[in-house]
């Protein structure tokens, strides 16, 4: 329809309305366009300027043809006059169905020449090649962002700073302002449905037109769920930023490769395919006279804002509480030794020799945080459970209530640290500081602000009456597979490996099942009387072994013939410390285990700890040495006895071998049914070769 036509339609009608007699009873009107595609309207009187008026806002705000209809049939009064109102309104709403405020045209993309263009076509396949790679991209980045991972939250930091927190909400609005595929994809196929397309177009394919656009809109979605995966893993503000410009560079490969198609790049049949009149052909709205906007398209951006701040304030709040950091670590220290470690008791303090690897073993974050990290709480020595507060009722055996160490976060030096509330470097107040009052640490890592405490790297620093260099090794106690358990047990779902038990003669133990106990070696044989030791099962629960440590203790088999331990009916417990086995001795074996000492001895044995328990460290008759990762039995480590005691003669006191005749390197005890290896010399009882 041209705008001369329009015009002459228009005066057309105002005269057949006034021939017809409207004037006499109301003032003539006429609508018809401008140059502008506005419209123009002219009244003769008050009565009809007011009509005019309304029909024009009306117009403006895009009511339907009946409320205009509706509108004009009011000013009317006359019987005879209705039809020809009727005529006026409805070629007036004509002209206004076919004006369009916002008509579209296809979009210059190669997405658009998979439609445009037969199938077997250069640009077409051209076009496929560019869809393919584009996907192919974004499917990769789901890959490198994680999303074939077997547990995503590996991927995910433990927790970020608030700048990369507050950058990663502000990057979804961006995200969804930068995001073009899935409005177009959609608003393309609200506008043009099959009748109008296939009437612009007849010679075009309407679902290949649909296919496009749907491509268009996957891809979109593609790139919403790698925005997402970025922000979870993102860790760094600009990291952020680098990664969304990759993403959005991905996504605008279409419209890159029309450009260079249409600037005639590529080859002529490119060329041609861009610069068709399928790119200039204006479709006008589907629903005539009805408004641009859409709520549709509104509840669609919500729906995306909705998704990705749900996923984003969900991984947060799990950030926050710690949730992507492993629950339950294992630590192991050196065998560092602080001779007069001051230790805060009811009469002030107390100075005691602390051998760090006394704190070696399992630690469990406890649900509190501190400066924006977990706390974990040291856990029993027997079986990884919280340390017991209530003493026996009758406390036979003057055990006390265990104070656990922890691991934890200080702000204010920027270190993790381990530390105890009941242990000081010195003796001179220092609560007013707050390096003292919030963070007294006795091993600290280097400066650093990352929020897993396994993802501390280099030395440690000792407090040992001065700062040395240490090694601290702190390992996740959670699996996710069956080798995480050394394949000697099997991972369950909440991360925890369930050890084999008694398989072909061996029994697993550790978070790992990392410690071996062969059946063959529950009962060990020592080599200078032949006197044996038993594995220790627990009282209260026949059959289950007593460990420390995750390591089985032993106990002396009585009338075996250790003759110092016979002839006193004594007996004596192989025990491990954490980094040494101990051999205590106890006077009153058979009292241990009846009557009212019952009571304190399974608390003693449940809640023991190597350093909180030093005053049954005196009863120690012998020592080993340090023992490797795969200690896991006293067989093959050397031992000393203990005899003089005192600052001159170290932590343990004075150590005497107890292998054959003072050897070292040969160790002590053997398993049950291992025959003695003995050399000739000792079996003549002289010296072996080359002592004397």
């Amino acid at each position: 329809m041209t705008i001369e036509g329009d015009q002459m339609d228009a005066r057309a009608v105002e005269e057949e309305y006034v021939e017809a007699g409207g004037a006499e009873s109301q003032c003539s009107l006429a609508v018809f366009p401008d140059k502008k595609l506005g419209l123009v309207h002219r009244s003769h009187a008050s009565a009809a300027a007011a009509s005019s008026a309304a029909v024009t806002e009306t117009w403006h705000n895009n009511q339907s043809s009946a409320a205009i209809a509706t509108m004009m049939d009011g000013h009317n009064k006359s019987g005879d006059n209705n039809n020809v109102d009727a005529r006026v309104a409805r070629r007036r709403q004509s002209y206004i169905d076919n004006v369009d405020l916002d008509p579209i045209i296809l979009q210059e993309s190669t997405h658009t020449l998979l439609f445009t263009e037969p199938i077997k076509s250069i640009p077409f396949i051209f076009s496929v090649l560019i869809a393919t790679l584009s996907i192919l991209c974004l499917l990769l980045a789901l890959m490198n962002n994680g999303v074939t991972s077997k547990a995503i939250k590996y991927v995910i930091p433990a927790n970020v700073t608030t700048a990369c927190k507050v950058a990663q909400y502000i990057s979804i609005i961006i995200a969804l302002m930068m995001e073009e595929e899935i409005p177009t994809g959609m608003y393309q196929l609200k506008r043009i449905p099959r009748q109008y397309f296939i009437s612009t177009f007849p010679e075009l394919s309407y679902k290949q037109f649909v296919f496009s656009n749907v491509l268009r809109i996957g891809m979109g979605y593609l790139f919403l769920i790698n925005v997402l995966l970025i922000l979870w893993k993102a860790s760094d503000v600009m990291q952020i930023f680098f990664d969304f410009i990759a993403l959005q560079f991905i996504q605008h490969l279409d419209n890159v490769a029309f450009s260079l198609a249409k600037m005639s790049m590529l080859s002529a049949s490119m060329k041609a395919a861009t610069t068709r009149r399928y790119f200039r052909t204006e479709f006008k709205r589907s629903n005539p006279g009805q408004s641009g906007k859409s709520f549709f398209f509104v509840v669609i951006y919500l729906l995306n804002l909705s998704g990705l701040l749900g996923g984003m304030i969900y991984v947060s709040m799990k950030q926050a509480n710690g949730d992507y950091q492993c629950k339950s670590i294992t630590a192991k220290f050196r065998e560092d030794i602080w001779r007069n470690a001051l230790v805060v008791s009811s009469g002030g303090y107390e100075e005691r020799t602390l051998m760090y690897s006394y704190f070696n073993g399992e630690y469990v974050q406890d649900g509190n945080m501190h400066d924006g990290r977990p706390i974990y709480i040291e856990r029993r020595k027997f079986d990884g459970t919280e340390f017991d507060t209530t003493l026996p009722s009758k406390n036979l055996l003057n055990t006390t209530v265990k104070i656990p160490a922890k691991f934890q976060y200080c702000s204010s030096i920027r270190a993790w640290v381990f530390m105890h509330d009941n242990i000081r470097k010195s003796r001179r107040d220092c609560s007013s500081r707050p390096e003292c009052s919030d963070c007294p640490w006795l091993l600290r890592s280097e400066e650093t602000e990352v929020y897993d405490i396994e993802e501390v790297k280099g030395p440690w620093q000792v407090w040992q009456g001065v700062i040395e260099a240490t090694d601290v090794r702190i390992s996740c106690n959670e699996c996710d597979e069956n080798a995480d358990c050394n394949l000697n047990g099997v991972c369950q779902k909440d991360g925890t490996c369930e050890c084999f038990d008694d398989v072909e003669g061996v029994t697993f133990f550790g978070p790992h099942c990392e410690v071996i106990l062969e059946d063959k070696c529950r009962t060990i044989v020592g080599e200078r009387y032949n006197e044996s030791y038993s594995v220790l099962y627990l009282p209260w629960a026949p059959g289950q072994l007593y460990e420390t440590y995750n390591r089985p203790a032993f106990t002396y088999d009585s009338g075996s013939g250790e003759p110092g331990l016979d002839s006193a009916d004594m007996s004596a417990t192989l025990i491990f410390s954490g980094g040494r086995w101990f051999a205590l001795f106890d006077d009153q074996p058979a009292a241990r285990w009846t009557g009212d000492y019952l009571e304190s001895t399974i608390y003693f044995l449940k809640n023991f700890h190597a350093f909180w328990d030093k005053d049954k460290t005196t009863n120690i008759i012998a020592i080993s040495d340090p023992v490797t990762a795969t200690g896991y039995t006293p067989v093959g480590v050397d031992f000393f006895s203990i005899r003089e005691r005192g600052e001159q003669f170290g932590p343990f006191g004075a150590q005497y071998p107890v292998q054959l005749y003072n050897q070292t390197g040969r160790g002590y005890f053997r398993c049950s049914d291992e025959a003695p290896l003995v050399d000739p010399s000792i079996a003549n009882n002289s010296a072996p070769v080359g002592r004397k």
